[in-house]
């Protein structure tokens, strides 16, 4: 019988957080996949799971994060369902260029709801309900940087960045809270892998990374009982430059 408590992976229908959610089924853990509109891929990835990975059970959890939530609710509804929530992936992100030329604060608030405000709610109210634990957020090498063509993109990672950080220290001993950067892991929608290696060039290792070295940091993270509150670059050193 297994007896891991559950992961909750946010965005976890496609790219990396599929990636990652896999990754913790192979981990032995119960999941709570989370999809916002994309309710056919995460089906997919709940049967595909539970048909290799017999013995674990998969719960699937549809929020919209650009209307009003309460976390702290949905999280006691879980409880109810005899769900206690172990690690929190906050992975779901939108990723849409932007610069000083756009008017309005449309895309701001788009920006910093989906992929700031949703994991400072979900981080606290994992804080209330559950209490310890382990959160993982995924932030964006070019949260070093200060230039960008997705301006409010990285402004909403750069606060993911330093919330990570005052996370840490106001939710040790019970929970660790660290983060992930990644650089050239996958294209983005509608561009491929020689889009990557071009940029590749710019930066000290002069090649791309892969899903696989997303999830060794993952794992690093999840075994390392002594290791809070830091940002694992998986970039191939271009936050350095």
């Amino acid at each position: 019988m297994n007896m891991k408590n559950y992961a909750l992976v946010t965005g976890s229908s496609d790219r990396i957080g599929k990636a990652v959610a896999i990754h913790l089924a192979k981990q032995d853990y119960n999941l709570v996949l989370h999809y916002n509109s994309s309710k056919e891929k995460a089906q997919k990835l709940k049967d595909e799971i539970e048909s290799i990975y017999g013995d674990l059970k998969v719960e699937l959890l549809q929020i919209n994060f650009l209307t009003e939530n309460d976390f702290d609710q949905i999280f006691e509804e879980l409880k109810k369902k005899k769900i206690t929530i172990e690690v929190l992936v906050n992975c779901a992100s939108d990723f849409i260029p932007s610069n000083f030329e756009d008017k309005g604060s449309d895309l701001f608030d788009k920006e910093m709801t989906i992929n700031f405000k949703n994991a400072y709610l979900l981080t606290k109210a994992f804080a209330r309900v559950f209490g310890k634990g382990n959160i993982i957020n995924f932030v964006d090498t070019k949260v070093s940087k200060n230039s960008t063509v997705h301006l409010d993109y990285i402004l909403s990672k750069k606060l993911l960045n330093d919330f990570t950080k005052i996370s840490a220290v106001e939710l040790a001993p019970n929970i660790r809270v660290n983060g992930i950067a990644p650089g050239l892991i996958l294209p983005p929608p509608g561009k491929d892998e020689s889009y990557l290696l071009n940029l590749a060039k710019d930066i000290p290792l002069k090649t791309v990374g892969n899903l696989e070295e997303i999830l060794k940091a993952l794992q690093f993270i999840l075994d390392s009982y002594f290791f809070t509150g830091q940002i694992l670059y998986i970039d191939g050193g271009d936050h350095l430059v």
